[in-house]
């Protein structure tokens, strides 16, 4: 009488039960290769989750980084030109460079002579262009990525003193 889970058959000489047969035996070669395989799997995942994490993060440090230079210009440059605009004193342009040193620093930009004021293309009388400029700098690059990641605006400004702001 068999008993369940016994495999049916004669036995062979000596007493010993046949080795199992399918895709779950353990073949004398299979069995020491599973041992080596054995714990391989977390590896591989731990190997692939940094390879495919680590640029990620990266990626999105950098790009805040960006985004965070690129919202202080544009500050600083509505800042610089709402001065010159309203102030027709001798000290506006000094006064319009602290507002945009003030602005970059906010954000913890770096300004180094980020402000540039240009008569407009029709002469001072009739307005300035104010352009505020940075460099970026990226994480683990610092001082390479000012030179690779530039970020600007301008705006169009009719300054104080010749009726501008009134």
């Amino acid at each position: 009488m068999r008993r369940p889970g016994q495999a049916g058959g004669p036995r062979p000489a000596g007493g010993l039960r046949p080795a199992p047969e399918g895709p779950h035996a353990l073949l004398p070669g299979r069995s020491r290769r599973a041992l080596r395989e054995e714990g391989s799997a977390p590896v591989e995942f731990i190997g692939w989750a940094l390879l495919l994490v680590v640029p990620v993060v990266y990626l999105v440090v950098a790009l805040a980084q960006i985004q965070a230079a690129s919202f202080a210009v544009a500050q600083a440059a509505d800042a610089a030109s709402r001065i010159l605009e309203v102030d027709a004193s001798p000290q506006a342009q000094e006064r319009a460079r602290f507002a945009v040193a003030l602005a970059l620093a906010d954000q913890h930009v770096p300004a180094q002579e980020a402000l540039t004021v240009q008569c407009a293309p029709a002469g001072c009388a009739h307005g300035v262009v104010v352009r505020v400029e940075v460099g970026v700098d990226l994480p683990l690059l610092s001082g390479i990525g000012r030179q690779a990641v530039r970020v600007d605006t301008t705006r169009s400004v009719d300054l104080a003193q010749y009726g501008g702001g009134s």
